[in-house]
């Protein structure tokens, strides 16, 4: 098996040491979507992999429709190479699909396919549990995590309740607009968070750099301490918008490397 192919419980918790967890930093591509004239898919993953950072696929680029296609994985396993990877899925919600992404997932080496709840059937009040089931098996074969990003704590609560082998994309952003504080999210999931979504709110919208909207310094703290101690080693995918996406990884990884050796963060 690939080494980046890692089971749940090794991309949560590697064994390190607690004191020396780090978060592996990946860039989106939605975060290019934003912007015209940014380029080839060629030229924004080179410029991604040149500055030091992994890579989020997306299942299109642009007016490239379907990049989880057959046709497009050997140019996606070239383009990638040896750079820490990982896929964000889509719709619909059929075995066919997910096995796309599943087989797109492997032959390109990337580690975790972040699923939604109504990817999966998940979402109240009628989960189908068996077919969510069904999904996750397909994706251990192939050696590769499923991780669901947050909606509501509850729906979260339930999948891992009733699924074996589910793992949770922890969205940073997401959280503020759901009924229930970052804090219940970190203590009821923090077991099982394997990935990461870093991005900030701001009032009613969301996607900014951490550090730089209204989300409490405090909150950011708690879910670095918590990490810390079930020794996160997952990704943490940058999903930011306006300015250069390098910029603002580069602006992010200063945020959380002065938190991380136990410094503050004044907000500008």
């Amino acid at each position: 098996m690939n080494p980046l192919m890692l089971s749940v419980e090794t991309l949560k918790r590697r064994p390190v040491g607690a004191s020396n967890m780090q978060l592996n930093y990946r860039i989106s591509l939605w975060n290019y979507f934003h912007y015209h004239g940014v380029g080839s898919l060629e030229r924004v993953i080179a410029g991604i992999r040149n500055a030091g950072y992994g890579v989020e696929i997306w299942p299109n680029w642009f007016d490239e429709p379907n990049l989880f296609d057959p046709l497009h994985r050997k140019r996606l396993k070239i383009l990638i190479g040896d750079m820490p990877s990982s896929i964000h899925g889509c719709g619909p919600d059929t075995v066919e699909h997910h096995q796309q992404q599943i087989d797109t997932a492997a032959e390109t080496d990337s580690d975790v396919i972040v699923v939604h709840a109504d990817h999966m059937k998940l979402k109240p009040p009628s989960p189908d549990f068996e077919f969510a089931q069904s999904i996750l098996d397909l994706a251990r074969e192939r050696g590769i995590v499923l991780a669901l990003e947050n909606g509501p704590l509850g729906t979260l609560a339930t999948a891992l309740e009733n699924l074996k082998g589910l793992g949770i994309c922890l969205d940073t952003g997401h959280v503020y607009f759901t009924p229930d504080p970052l804090k219940a999210f970190v203590d009821r999931l923090k077991q099982d968070i394997c990935h990461l979504h870093i991005q900030e709110k701001l009032g009613a919208a969301d996607h900014y750099v951490p550090g730089t909207g209204d989300v409490p310094l405090d909150d950011w703290i708690y879910l670095l301490d918590n990490l810390k101690a079930v020794n996160f080693s997952g990704a943490a995918v940058l999903e930011i918008r306006p300015r250069d996406p390098l910029l603002n990884a580069q602006d992010t990884k200063r945020f959380f490397d002065r938190l991380l050796s136990g410094g503050t963060e004044q907000r500008s």
